[in-house]
């Protein structure tokens, strides 16, 4: 099972540039968009997952044993993962035959592999479960390893496991395991399907074997919680495609096309061996036939018939012009269908990967690679075994290659990555400016349209941009400025009219020193909850809201002081990104006027506890004597530039200071090494090396490029025209000011009293 990583919302900017190409390898991983990785064995690979944290997860066998990587989103080996990136499992078992077959990663991040070894004369399943360190996790069975024999009793069997999942029954986690076992005899193999429960256990309520000459390849969870398996049958002389489905509790459904099974044949030899739900349910499997040689895909419907509107008959194939072997299988966002596998052209000609994506109406989808296909050359004999679809649309499929015999894994740029729109306050008009990207995904200088939710009030407004009502489309979240009563709106990204969330006064008492937003996903439920913090004379004020699905009206979901002083009367300005790397959007929270540059940093898992819980002590986010120095607080932002898995710490100069922006690495804050990161800065420079100007400067981040690396835009402080410069993370750099991506002029460059707020 592949837990998808949620983009976790930040405070400004969540523009991308667009790709050359849908199909093309992507360059910003590895730089050539391959990498290999070599256990010293002769490698083979069983299957890809990603973390939330948008790391990826590459499990097979080497030498007889389990082989594991981990690899950061850019396409390193991740040396947070048992030091070198790379894990090895032995079992013990005399035979050293032991070969991984199926990956999973369980909700709390521990990485779940199946597979198959020879256990005192036969085969079993055989399990490991590792921690997010890589460590065997000893609450699983002991030792992290556990085994599972059909046939128990007397006699002999050989039990091969094929693909692994997990599930939750009853509030407990699960582990499922499905595969094949064969106890000799007249009644042949049969589909094996066992179930774990969470400390390594045989789950005893559960253990279901099906069929006749069966193998179960594939395994997913639906939404019903039942348990959706693949394979192939050789029932009628040759092997068919077979899909069962089976409740929690193990029972067959006798509603799944009418029988409890659906059996397909493409009038070959035909094997199932990968399987993905689409959203609404709806069921597709890929493998292969030799009725062509080709890859073979069918959809059913819920109810476990083939889907008509699937290629008309349910049914499709996809010829690369070869020998052509189907084996993974994933679904984008948009619908449409990602198959992945292998190609053999012959004539000495090594196999290559082979990867198809399909339209959701089951024809070749044209705008991917070339007639809706693509390969990759690893300068082996290179076979796909699996993909998965990245936080980005980005395809990232594993399997190996017989170049050195190593782990092989590609990313392929998925999607026309459109950005999203961008906000800009700072008029005294009561009004945002919203900006749309073109094709080119750069900003207009132009608006696109005009926000406002405050009847015209003759004050300055403050912006984000996040998903407030979980409906896929970036909405603006808006706070006054100070000179007038404070109040905050959320306006429909849709159409940038429909009030989402009237004007409300955040703190009560009718404040006047204005406010701050930031906006974030906390809680993993695909609406944002946006953070309120009083610009000047406030307290140090967090208070954070979310917006319930079907409700008009904001429900108050924290509120605490985000500097520890209750007498400070300087406001506070917020920012959300995960710094700790574990996947759940963390809080920075700054001092604001007339404060020292003071940095809190809170843990997103506790924040809606009652008693939100710092990740590290307080800090000052610049050092020497700036510490003392400045004395009008700092603006921050919170992206992964470096793109490691943890976000960075972007802080700018307040007002008086200037605008100088100081990027501190997450993962050294996070190991509360802050010394560290400000003597080893990400970046540190003025912007368009101006060191004279005293207005300060407004930072944001956000992924424009889609490579995993949050870039970072500048606006313009108080008193100066109105600018805002942006800057690519690959850009970013310790040596002087980021090569420019983007200037733009908001406003026609008027000069603004307070600054320019981006959101």
């Amino acid at each position: 099972m592949t837990i998808t990583a949620r983009r976790l919302g930040v405070e400004t900017l969540e523009d991308r540039a667009v790709p050359a190409a849908v199909g093309i390898l992507d360059p910003s991983f590895e730089a050539d968009g391959v990498l290999r990785t070599t256990f010293g064995g002769n490698e083979t690979v069983a299957g890809v997952a990603l973390q939330v944290d948008g790391k990826i997860v590459v499990a097979g066998t080497t030498a007889g044993q389990f082989a594991i990587a981990r690899y950061n989103p850019d396409g390193s080996l991740d040396t947070t993962f048992d030091g070198d990136g790379k894990v090895t499992v032995d079992f013990g078992f005399a035979a050293n035959d032991e070969t991984a077959a199926g990956l999973a990663i369980q909700a709390d991040g521990m990485i779940v592999i199946a597979g198959t070894a020879t256990v005192g004369g036969d085969q079993d399943f055989i399990v490991a479960r590792l921690t997010t360190a890589g460590a065997l996790d000893t609450t699983f069975s002991g030792d992290g390893k556990a085994s599972f024999n059909f046939n128990s009793g007397a006699g002999t069997d050989n039990d091969v496991a094929f693909a692994v999942t997990t599930q939750v029954v009853g509030g407990a986690p699960k582990i499922v395991v499905v595969g094949s076992t064969d106890a000799g005899g007249a009644e042949g193999i049969n589909f094996g399907v066992v179930r774990f429960n969470d400390n390594g256990t045989v789950d005893t309520s559960f253990n279901r074997t099906a069929g006749g000459t069966d193998t179960a390849r594939a395994v997913a969870i639906d939404a019903a919680n039942n348990i959706v398996v693949a394979g192939f049958t050789n029932g009628f002389g040759t092997n068919d495609f077979a899909v069962m489905r089976f409740t929690a509790a193990g029972t067959f459904d006798p509603g799944f096309d009418g029988n409890t099974n659906q059996i397909v044949d493409f009038g070959g030899d035909d094997q199932a061996t990968g399987l993905a739900l689409q959203p609404d349910g709806k069921i597709v499997v890929v493998g292969s036939t030799t009725s062509g040689n080709d890859f073979a895909v069918i959809r059913l419907n819920t109810n476990g018939s083939l889907d008509n509107t699937f290629s008309a008959d349910g049914k499709q194939t996809v010829s690369f012009g070869g020998v052509d072997v189907g084996r993974g299988v994933a679904v984008q966002d948009n619908g449409r269908i990602v198959v992945v596998g292998f190609t053999d052209q012959g004539g000495g000609t090594p196999d290559n990967f082979a990867i198809a994506r399909l339209s959701p109406d089951g024809s070749l989808d044209a705008s991917f690679g070339v007639g809706g296909k693509a390969g990759v050359d690893f300068s082996g004999d290179d076979e796909a075994v699996g993909v998965v679809i990245d936080r980005n649309g980005r395809l990232v499929v594993a399997g190996r290659s017989s170049n050195n015999n190593d782990f092989a894994v590609a990313r392929l740029i998925g999607t026309v990555e459109k950005g999203d729109v961008v906000a800009v306050g700072g008029t005294a008009d009561g009004q945002a400016a919203v900006f749309a990207p073109n094709t080119a995904g750069q900003l207009p200088n132009a608006a696109t349209a005009a926000v406002s939710a405050f009847g015209g009030a003759a004050v300055n407004v403050r912006t984000a941009v996040g998903d407030v009502d979980g409906d896929g489309v970036a909405d603006i979240i808006l706070v006054t400025g100070p000179g007038t009563p404070i109040r905050v709106a959320v306006v429909s990204g849709v159409d940038n009219a429909t009030v989402l969330v009237a004007p409300f006064d955040p703190f009560g008492g009718d404040f006047l020193g204005g406010g701050f937003v930031a906006a974030g996903d906390f809680d993993h439920d695909g609406r944002a909850e946006f953070v309120v913090t009083p610009d000047q004379g406030g307290g140090p004020r967090v208070s954070i809201f979310s917006l319930p699905a079907g409700a008009t009206t904001q429900t108050l979901r924290a509120n605490f002081f985000g500097i520890d002083d209750a007498a400070f009367r300087g406001g506070a300005r917020a920012a959300v990104g995960d710094v700790s790397g574990d996947g759940v959007a963390d809080l920075a929270v700054a001092a604001g006027f007339l404060g020292g540059p003071r940095t809190a940093l809170f843990n997103g898992t506790t924040l809606f506890s009652g008693t939100p819980a710092r990740l590290i002590g307080d800090f000052f986010a610049f050092p020497g004597s700036d510490a003392t120095t400045l004395r009008n607080g700092v603006f921050v932002a919170v992206g992964d530039v470096t793109g490691d898995g943890f976000a960075d710490l972007i802080f700018g100069g307040g007002p008086g200071g200037a605008p100088r922006v100081f990027v501190l690495s997450g993962a050294l804050v996070a190991a509360n090494n802050v010394a560290g990161a400000q003597a080893t800065p990400v970046a540190n420079f003025f912007v368009a090396g101006n060191a004279a100007d005293r207005g300060g400067v407004r930072v944001g981040a956000s992924d424009l490029d889609g490579d995993n690396k949050a870039d970072v835009a500048a606006g313009s402080g108080e008193g100066s025209p109105a600018r805002v410069r942006v800057y690519l993370g690959v850009n970013v750099v310790t040596a002087g000011e980021p090569a420019t991506f983007q200037d733009l002029t908001p406003f026609g460059g008027a000069v603004l009293p307070g600054g320019v707020f981006v959101g």
